[in-house]
Order: C-alpha cells, then sequence, then structure tokens
C-alpha cells in the first residue's frame, strides 16, 4: 500500500488531476514516468487506428450512388451531386469530386467500403447513438468500451498502459478506450506534450505535492501497490503524454507533407508515433471540434470542405507510412455513429438517419466495394428520415477488425461471435 496519504481517490478525482487528456492538466512526472516505462513495439506489429466522422456523415455525398435514379429525386439541389462531377467507381457508384486521392488509394489496393453498416432500432441521439458505438452495445451494460475491452482480451498479460491512444478531441474515445486493465491516453492536442498548466492554486499545489512526494519514495525505483496502482491505471487516460511520447512528436521528420487541418495534425502525430516504435496498438482520432459531420443547414459548402481534408490527410498519412516502411502494419477504419436522410431536408441539408458505410485503408484491405448499397425505393426506406436501412451490424466490422487484423477473440469483447465481414486479406 503506498504511503501517499494525502492522495486517495477522491481527492485525486475531486482536484482535478484524475481522467484528463495531455494538453489539458497533468499528472505528476513520476507516474508518468512510471506508467509510461513499458516495451517497445515489435516490427511486424500489427496496428489499427479508428478514424471517427463525429457527427453523423452524409454517405450518399461521400460514396455517391450516381446510377440510382432515386438519388436525383431525393437530391434536388442543395446536396445534389452531379453526375459529371462524381469520380466513378463503377455505374451504380462513385466518389465525392473532392475525394481523388480516395479514389487512387481505391486503385491502388489501399481502400474498401463497407455497405449499409448499423444496428437495429437505430438511435437518432448524437450522444446515445455514440455511446452505443463506444461501447459496442446498448443499455451500458458493461462499464467498459469495445477497445478498452478488446486490449483485456487481446493482451492480458500485458501492463503496458500505452496499447491504446487517442490523439485529438475526446468525442467518445475515453468511453472507448476504458477498459478493467487497460484505460488509454488521451492526447488532446498533438502539439502539447508538456505540461499544461493547473486551473487553480489547487491544482498547482497538489501537483507539486505529489511530485515531491513520489520522487522521494521512488528513490529510483520501479513503485508498485495500492493506490498507486490505481493512479498509475488512471495515468493512461490523463495529462503529459510523457518524456518518451514528447520527444518523438518533437523529433518526427516526416516524409510527406501533410496539411495544417485537424486530421492532418493528429494523422502526422499518430504516424510520428508509429514510426518511433510506440508500443501502442490501436490509435483513435478526430477532427479538431466536435459533431462536425451534423449538417442539418447548408450542408455543401460544409461537407466539401470536410471531404477535401479527410482527401488530403488519408493519402498523406499512408503514403508517409509508406516510405517510413511502415505501411504494412497499419489498418485504419472510420466510424460515425449514423447516416443522413436519403432526402434533403428544407434548410439544405440533411438530418440524422440509420445506416451508413464505413472504409477501411491500408495494404491489409480486401479494397473495393463490400456489400450492396442499401436500396433507395421508397418503400424499401425507414420511415424516419427516411433512412437507409442497415444491412451489416457495426459490430461485425469490429469483430473483424479484432479478429482478422489484431488476432485478438471477439466474441469475449462482444457477448456473442458476429458474422465476420470479408473486407479484409
Amino acid at each position: 500500500m503506498s504511503d501517499i496519504n494525502f492522495t486517495t481517490r477522491r481527492e485525486f478525482l475531486t482536484s482535478g488531476l484524475g481522467l484528463v487528456g495531455v494538453g489539458a492538466t497533468a499528472l505528476p512526472n513520476y507516474l508518468i514516468n512510471s506508467a509510461m516505462a513499458g516495451p517497445k513495439a515489435q516490427q511486424d506489429q500489427r496496428i489499427l487506428v479508428i478514424l471517427q466522422l463525429d457527427g453523423g456523415n452524409d454517405i450518399m455525398s461521400t460514396l455517391v450512388p450516381h446510377g440510382h435514379k432515386e438519388y436525383y429525386d431525393y437530391r434536388k439541389e442543395a446536396t445534389r451531386i452531379d453526375e459529371k462531377d462524381v469520380l466513378k467507381i463503377d455505374d451504380e457508384l462513385g466518389w465525392h469530386p473532392n475525394l481523388g486521392g480516395w479514389k487512387k488509394m481505391m486503385d491502388e489496393g489501399l481502400l474498401g467500403a463497407v455497405h449499409g453498416v448499423g444496428y437495429p432500432n437505430p438511435n437518432f441521439s448524437h450522444f446515445e447513438s455514440t455511446n452505443i458505438w463506444m461501447m459496442g452495445e446498448r443499455g451500458r451494460r458493461n462499464p467498459y468500451g469495445w477497445v478498452g475491452r478488446a486490449c483485456d482480451a487481446g493482451f492480458p498479460d500485458n501492463p503496458d498502459p500505452k496499447l491504446t491512444v487517442a490523439v485529438g478531441p475526446n468525442n467518445g474515445a475515453a468511453l472507448a478506450l476504458r477498459g478493467k486493465r487497460h484505460g488509454g491516453i488521451i492526447i488532446d492536442d498533438p502539439k502539447s506534450f508538456g505540461y499544461g498548466g493547473a486551473e487553480n492554486k489547487q491544482q498547482s499545489d497538489l501537483y507539486r505535492q505529489l511530485n515531491k512526494k513520489g520522487e522521494k519514495m521512488m528513490g529510483g525505483k520501479k513503485m508498485a501497490g495500492g493506490e498507486l496502482d490505481w493512479i498509475t491505471r488512471t495515468a493512461v487516460t490523463a495529462n503529459e503524454a510523457s518524456q518518451e511520447m514528447g520527444k518523438m512528436g518533437a523529433a518526427y521528420k516526416p516524409k510527406v507533407e501533410y496539411p495544417d487541418t485537424g486530421y492532418g495534425r493528429n494523422l502526422r502525430a499518430i504516424a510520428g508515433l508509429i514510426t518511433g516504435g510506440l508500443s501502442t496498438r490501436i490509435y483513435w482520432t478526430a477532427r479538431s471540434g466536435r459533431l462536425e459531420f451534423d449538417t442539418h443547414s447548408n450542408q455543401k459548402p460544409k461537407h466539401d470542405m470536410l471531404m477535401k481534408e479527410l482527401n488530403d490527410a488519408v493519402p498523406a498519412f499512408f503514403e508517409d507510412l509508406k516510405q517510413q516502411g511502415q505501411a504494412d502494419r497499419v489498418l485504419m477504419c472510420s466510424i460515425s455513429e449514423f447516416g443522413r436522410t436519403a432526402k434533403e431536408n428544407g434548410n439544405r441539408g440533411t438530418d440524422h438517419a440509420a445506416a451508413s458505410a464505413q472504409f477501411l485503408f491500408g495494404p491489409g484491405v480486401k479494397p473495393g466495394i463490400h456489400g450492396k448499397h442499401p436500396s433507395l425505393k421508397a418503400e424499401d426506406l425507414l420511415p424516419t428520415g427516411p433512412s437507409l436501412k442497415y444491412d451489416t451490424d457495426f459490430r461485425s466490422i469490429y469483430a473483424t477488425l479484432m479478429e482478422k487484423w489484431m488476432d485478438i477473440p471477439s466474441e469475449p469483447v462482444l457477448g456473442k461471435q458476429w458474422p465476420l465481414v470479408d473486407c479484409i486479406a
């Protein structure tokens, strides 16, 4: 049992030093140094990157069903993409005109898309549907997220707190990454690897006390036990990612130029951590901001911009990793809490709906379109929205990522054996 008597769980949490991310408030250096100690990545160790499209991406403006006549009936003007502008994949589907880099990736065998992803009886609240995707279940029966549970199942004897790292805003990542044994590190701002400063004198004083007391107790030795174990586990979702990650971030020299956007900066940081040999197995990232893909009004200029940002950032990430000799072990998968209505609304936008498509990137994917595009016939749409019907449960995507890419058993994580999707080579 630790003799840090002034640091109980209650004091730690109520003082504002717990369960926060890098770039906000900080844990003491001695705890960070202890928590961050761990193995380096093995050269062939596979990595998964989750790319969050927060707010509900409009799939019909991303993967455009130009070959369906109903598309032109539903998308009259405000959100329509003219057929002449679509970057065609085939006679049915094509990419948004700003996604030329994605088209090139698919042509080169580096991009796959899975149609009709969703879940039964969809919830159209951002926050509840996000919780469902983060937890991998409905009803919050389990206190741990699907990524945290995956790490617990896949690496039960590995205490390394760096197994999961989120870079960017916490738009549900803390919930997804939280596991019983692995809590996840959240880097709010990839430019912030140092102590961000306390919000008040109480936090500042406690920070100094913890450092002073901890350094005296450590005496150069690794610490363990009791309250310190708990605080160290908490440290993996707390601030100041460590000297190790800071050095990687500062020293990284990418082989390509990344766009100066939220996705660009975050993916550049992740590429630096991968190339630097960090032992992280699952990364998570999102665009700066909240509900950026929630396009209820005046959708087209905003969505066009988002498509350009994704087009500039994702290919740059994989080209950088390729030139660094790291691409073969990295797979990226998109998630978005729901899709958007088949029909545009009266505010030149679209509203919350059910199914969408999700995208997989990297040399390990089976390229092309997987599954059948949901029917756009009026009688086949869900009345709410109206919405595209789902065909593939999102947990089948999770199960496929775990079993086919990460070699993690999915049934103990997801509570049952979900059908796998044939989208990974």
